[in-house]
């Protein structure tokens, strides 16, 4: 409580200094008395309309479980000060007329960053940034995502032990769920609670072949661990359009270069097509620059590429390794059958080869790069790449995307493709 009285007390006084910022941006030390007037007589109200904004938005909460919680509370609750601030200022223009509008706009960027270093810093120090997970029998995660410092974890050994926890923000389901009962807990848990719950890899094929007699629990996990909410679909899918747009313009002078080089040094098509799945199961076109010889599959028939391949080309083995063969496949994330981020299109000879790839793997849309990118080669056993692509599923979100984006760009540089 102590904390949440100095927070509050402290947004006084950084949402005043945030608008005496503004006036100085925008005027220097020379601040016309007419502008500032009405900013002086008024504070108090503008003060209080702000602090009631970021309390409506929750900012003062006990506990965040991340910074980017924080970040969003703040920004919501500045967001709605600063339309009521605007309000305040028609409804009243006699006596605020002479008031700048812009002064809300350059103290609204201010306040905010003013206001989350302080309150993060606040709030990590005493130890109230902090994610709770319940973990359901013996964790076996590989913490791929995880910052330790920022995460409490508890154990208990049965799904019914819940019941005797209040606070908590995530679950980790690491033992098979035995019955209905148990299944219909985990469905009110993720519908109404809205509490994540992220399923252990090693149970991950007993889901598949739905152990739980009678139900159909494959159906039930794709619908709720593939979708997220409707505003963060389309963030990913606004992401997806206009990064897939932006790269392949910036893209079209290499994209000729490698065109020409392609036809220049082997017969053949510039482009390779394949079959391969999409989301939920559904086929399409997948492209690719040729890196094989021209009928590689129909001269030793399907099989995946190895290192010092003879099938290969010079200007093939040089474009896997850079990873610019994936450049055509923008036109597919564009066509709306990939997205920038998510397990790799497997083609259809190997998903009916190994079960691992089918199911909730389809849940979501193929993507040019992923978590099994990230953290090692594109040549990783299916049971292992399953591992991750599994647990990107259940962690699939806007800032993942950006993440997993940001995490590609030294791996490409640095060529670790193969």
């Amino acid at each position: 409580m102590v904390i949440q009285i100095i927070l509050f007390l402290m947004e006084t006084v950084i949402i005043n200094v945030s608008f005496l910022l503004s006036f100085l941006i925008r005027y220097g030390t020379n601040i016309p008395e007419a502008n500032f007037s009405p900013y002086k007589d008024n504070f108090v109200f503008l003060t209080v309309i702000y602090v009631l904004a970021l309390t409506f938005a929750k900012v003062f909460k006990k506990r965040y479980r991340s910074f980017w919680e924080l970040f969003k509370r703040i920004f919501t609750g500045l967001f709605l000060g600063t339309l009521f601030g605007v309000a305040l200022v028609y409804v009243f223009r006699v006596y605020w007329l002479s008031f700048p509008s812009s002064i809300f706009i350059i103290s609204f960027p201010v306040c905010l960053f003013i206001s989350f270093i302080f309150n993060g810093l606040v709030m990590a120090v005493s130890g109230k940034i902090k994610k709770r997970i319940i973990i359901i029998g013996k964790e076996d995660f590989e913490g791929v995502l995880e910052n330790n410092k920022f995460i409490e974890k508890r154990s208990i050994n049965k799904i019914e032990e819940l019941v005797d926890f209040m606070d908590f923000d995530e679950i980790r389901i690491c033992e098979m769920p035995k019955d209905i009962i148990q299944l219909n807990l985990i469905m009110y848990l993720m519908g109404n609670l809205k509490i994540d719950v992220t399923f252990s890899p090693s149970i991950y094929h007993k889901l598949v072949e739905g152990s739980i007699k009678g139900d159909n629990t494959l159906l039930f996990f794709r619908t709720f661990l593939g979708k997220r909410s409707d505003g963060e679909e389309f963030l990913i899918k606004c992401l997806d359009l206009v990064g897939s747009f932006i790269l392949l313009l910036m893209g079209i002078p290499l994209i000729l270069v490698i065109a020409v080089l392609i036809r220049l040094t082997s017969s053949g098509p510039v482009f390779y097509k394949q079959k391969r799945f999409g989301k939920d199961g559904k086929t399409f076109t997948l492209y690719k620059f040729r890196t094989m010889v021209e009928d590689a599959e129909k001269i030793s028939g399907f099989q995946p590429s190895a290192k010092n391949d003879s099938r290969i080309t010079k200007i093939g083995a040089i474009l896997r390794q850079t990873r610019l063969d994936e450049l055509p496949q923008f036109f597919n994330v564009l066509k709306g059958e990939m997205s920038l981020v998510g397990p790799r299109p497997e083609n259809v000879y190997r998903v009916k080869t190994h079960k691992a790839l089918q199911g909730m793997r389809l849940a979501v849309k193929p993507g040019l790069t992923g978590l099994a990118q990230i953290r090692s080669y594109y040549d990783l056993h299916p049971n292992r790449k399953i591992k991750y692509d599994y647990l990107y599923i259940q962690k699939r979100s806007f800032l993942l995307h950006l993440y997993l984006m940001m995490k590609t760009i030294p791996i490409v540089l640095l060529r670790r493709g193969t």
